[in-house]
């Protein structure tokens, strides 16, 4: 690890930053180099921010590429103010649906056994999906013994589909 101050002047004029490079010893990692303003911040809290922002980062993400934050079209204030908080409520309730009920899931256990190299559990598009087919299972009923059960069952379908989108 080295620290050194500096200046970037496209981004900050002459503001002084810390840089602040971070090496993994075994070669494993890629260095990983740390800015912030503070320029007497110690080390250790640099590197302790950096790891803690990382869930959010993640978490921003996904609401970006999974839950499509900024798709909507918004054309008022108090609308704009209120996605955010919702999309990381819902995604909140599935990741803790996820972690207590959800992985155990025959859905789960199913995609686990299909994971490649690449992926993950853990990521929020999994468990998303995971979910949706459990919904799905659950309202699927093959011993559905009437034409207006199996009816009922398509428009239950398409309705899950719709908002799958």
């Amino acid at each position: 690890m080295v620290s050194y101050l500096a200046v970037w002047p496209t981004v900050l004029a002459l503001t002084p930053i810390r840089v602040v490079v971070v090496r993994d010893p075994q070669g494993n990692f890629d260095d990983a180099y740390l800015f912030t303003t503070d320029v007497d911040a110690e080390l250790s809290w640099v590197i302790a921010t950096f790891a803690r922002r990382w869930s959010i980062e993640v978490a921003f993400k996904a609401s970006k590429q999974v839950m499509k934050i900024e798709s909507p079209q918004h054309w008022c204030k108090e609308s704009i103010q209120k996605l955010a908080p919702w999309v990381w409520l819902m995604q909140s309730v599935v990741s803790l649906w996820y972690l207590t009920d959800g992985g155990k899931t025959s859905e789960a256990k199913a995609a686990r056994r299909r994971m490649g190299e690449w992926d993950t559990e853990w990521s929020f598009a999994h468990m998303l999906r995971i979910l949706r087919r459990t919904t799905l299972r659950g309202i699927i009923n093959s011993n559905s013994s009437t034409r207006a059960d199996q009816q009922q069952l398509i428009d239950d379908l398409e309705n899950y589909l719709s908002l799958a989108i």
